[in-house]
């Protein structure tokens, strides 16, 4: 009897202290392609992330794990962003790529994303673009398109068209 009270006392302690513990709900977090904790995350200010992703269900599951059961949020900084982006189009434009050759980076470029010029504050339009949602690109050299897109004189006009606006 007292083996049996005993076993029981033992068998509410533990499960007492497994519902104590507390779960970790936290989605993964992935910063410029590389893991990193909440605690990073928090380090950033808002003006710093040019784009976030969010991420659930089995695909995150197979990349992370199972830590990733809570979705995982990958973010990128606008530097990152830019650095991909321009990558992807020398990749995918060879114009394009020919012309960086030329001016080695793309201050002197004037970017127009369907139809729309990019902005130093609304730069997440050419942010988000990707090999799934990239298009076509066309540099703008003839002077109505110029005047239509108002490229300025000392830029190059690009005008890069996606699936998402």
């Amino acid at each position: 009897m007292k083996a049996r009270i005993l076993f029981i006392c033992l068998l509410f302690t533990s499960l007492s202290v497994f519902a104590q513990e507390e779960e970790n709900d936290d989605p993964v977090y992935v910063l410029d392609s590389v893991l990193v904790t909440p605690a990073a995350v928090s380090q950033l200010s808002a003006d710093q992330i040019g784009v976030i992703t969010i991420a659930k269900g089995r695909r995150a599951i197979l990349k992370y794990g199972s830590q990733a059961a809570n979705g995982v949020v990958y973010m990128e900084t606008k530097p990152f962003a830019r650095k991909r982006v321009q990558a992807l189009l020398r990749e995918v434009a060879p114009a394009y790529d020919s012309l960086m050759k030329c001016y080695m980076n793309d201050s002197s470029c004037y970017f127009i994303v369907n139809d729309k010029p990019v902005t130093p504050t609304d730069e997440a339009r050419m942010m988000t673009l990707d090999k799934k949602t990239f298009r076509s690109l066309q540099i703008i050299t003839d002077k109505k398109s110029r005047e239509q897109y108002l490229v300025p004189a000392n830029k190059v006009g690009i005008l890069i068209r996606s699936t998402e606006d």
